[in-house]
């Protein structure tokens, strides 16, 4: 398995050598946005949705309930995630008219 070090996108010297909090498989549940697009394909019209925060479990990331309250600077700063990962984007295309139009067609 590998490993990114967060020194790489952090611009910090902690880099584990081991299973750590940092692992692969842990950048993608770290705490995020997600962002919703609806597009209605009968009538064209598109929907943003409002933005939802997707928090993680994990003990290393600042913005997470499980952060323990001991844990702060300068010590956090090097072991912690102190950003939100990069927010998921989905665009759902949908076979009907928006809920707003009331006719099919009637949107373009």
């Amino acid at each position: 398995m590998s490993f990114i070090c967060p020194g790489a996108y952090k611009r910090q010297p902690f880099c584990p050598t081991t299973p750590g909090p940092h692992s692969v498989l842990q950048l993608s549940t770290m705490c995020h946005w997600r962002r919703v697009r609806n597009t209605y394909n009968q009538c064209g019209h598109v929907f943003d949705l409002a933005d939802e925060m997707i928090r993680c479990d994990d003990r290393y990331c600042k913005f997470s309930s499980s952060h323990p309250s001991t844990c702060v600077p300068p010590a956090c700063t090097t072991t912690c995630w102190q950003y939100r990962q990069f927010p998921q984007q989905f665009n759902r295309f949908i076979d009907s008219v928006c809920p707003g139009c009331p006719h099919p067609g009637h949107g373009r």
